[in-house]
């Protein structure tokens, strides 16, 4: 069984609500997609209100001191954020859907606030991810689902905002999903594809071209000034064994192609449990000597009776010369760690689960992990109010974006979390 689909099997012990977060309406089939003109429009945003924005009916609580707090939750059920990216030292935007219209807003430095999305945007079909990442505040992007004949979501499209209009990036990503999305600038964009293909699409300012990976890739980051990292498994080499499937990859572009870089292995004590999986699902990429990646290891469970507990995630940092690992929080029953750089500098990790109530700051590598205070219970929601955090970024706060769900998940609204 592929590490992905180990993942999965993990993922399912999730608690009911964690499982229904962000699944809450359902939409109408999408119409066809308008396909985006090549001229380019200005976009009007809201105009700015005083303090903080209005999360509709919700009212949401101060924080306490050095926690988390909502810095924004939508008004419109079923809503959802898929992606987050900064985009200068105080500037941010977050993307992902309301029904089957596009949802983007932007934080200017002061509050988050829905902007207009790019002029004939196609419907973003239910389930659909897009994607969002940025090299400046001139330079952002979107990958946006293309559907087909079908009403399947056949390919992707990317749109580039300049700082003043929208632009239609020429040609198409030939995937209807990509894993990780970065971008380095204008003429420098890259996709990976998971689980499905060793190989990246990248932008050269003149055309989508695909590139070959010596592993699969789950994630990727990293600016011109830092250099690229993409994260993922391998299925064969050090440590791949009968029991012992997949091992971590960790890969890096030297500016001609994608080369793999050692990794320590894993392996569960005897008697082992059914086809072990170590995968990496996250990097964050701080300078050149300074890389963290998450992941976890794992196993396909349900096949014996004595299974053993599930070891705390994998934590790595490169450190210019090597990649070691780190110390990582291990009591958490919830899937996919994200990782964000810290407000005091460091690194967190940032879980989906109630009220992120499983998020820890590392302070340097080889420092302790200590634990960060949850958000605060919204009044009026009852049952678990259950944060899903699909990406995080670090302008001027930390940001954690994605949905809020409540009352086993037939409550859900978008959602960014603030850590300042």
């Amino acid at each position: 069984m592929r590490a992905v689909a180990s993942l999965l099997v993990a993922a399912s012990l999730l608690v009911a609500v964690g499982c229904a977060a962000g699944q809450g309406a359902s939409g109408s089939p999408s119409p066809a997609p308008t396909p985006l003109p090549t001229e380019t429009v200005t976009p009007t945003r809201t105009a700015p209100s005083e303090g903080a924005p209005t999360p509709g009916p919700v009212v949401t609580p101060a924080a306490s001191p050095g926690g988390w707090r909502y810095a924004y939750v939508s008004d419109q059920p079923g809503s959802r954020l898929t992606g987050v990216t900064a985009a200068g030292p105080r500037e941010a935007w977050a993307a992902g859907s309301e029904g089957d219209r596009l949802l983007l807003l932007h934080h200017d430095g002061t509050a988050w606030r829905k902007a207009d999305p790019p002029p004939g945007a196609a419907a973003v079909p239910e389930g659909a991810d897009v994607r969002i990442a940025a090299s400046g505040p001139d330079d952002v992007w979107l990958l946006l689902p293309e559907l087909g004949a079908d009403d399947q979501v056949q390919a992707l499209t990317a749109v580039r905002w300049d700082g003043s209009a929208w632009h239609r990036v020429p040609g198409r990503i030939d995937s209807p999903y990509v894993a990780g999305f970065a971008v380095l600038g204008p003429a420098d964009a890259w996709a990976v594809y998971g689980s499905d293909r060793r190989e990246a699409a990248h932008w050269d300012g003149r055309s989508w071209t695909k590139v070959q990976l010596p592993a699969y890739a789950a994630a990727l980051a990293g600016s011109g000034s830092t250099g690229l990292w993409a994260v993922g498994f391998r299925s064969s080499g050090p440590g791949v064994t009968e029991s012992e499937m997949d091992q971590p990859a960790a890969m890096r572009w030297d500016g001609r192609s994608w080369r793999l870089v050692p990794t320590p292995t894993y392996a569960f004590a005897r008697p082992k449990p059914p086809e072990g999986s170590a995968t990496l699902d996250g990097v964050l990429v701080l300078g050149e000597d300074d890389v963290w990646a998450i992941g976890v290891h794992t196993f396909n469970h349900g096949e014996v009776e004595d299974e053993p507990a599930d070891p705390p995630p994998i934590l790595l940092h490169w450190d210019g010369r090597s990649w070691s690992r780190q110390s990582a929080p291990g009591d958490s029953h919830y899937c996919c760690p994200r990782l964000a750089a810290g407000p005091s500098g460091g690194v967190l990790v940032v879980t989906g689960s109630p009220r992120l109530r499983d998020t820890w700051r590392v302070a340097a590598p080889g420092g302790s992990v200590v634990p960060l205070p949850r958000l605060p219970a919204i009044p009026g929601l009852k049952r678990s109010q259950f944060f899903k955090v699909e990406g995080a970024a670090r302008s001027g706060a930390t940001w954690a974006a994605g949905t809020l769900s409540a009352d086993g998940g037939f409550w859900s609204r978008a959602a960014i979390a603030e850590l300042s």
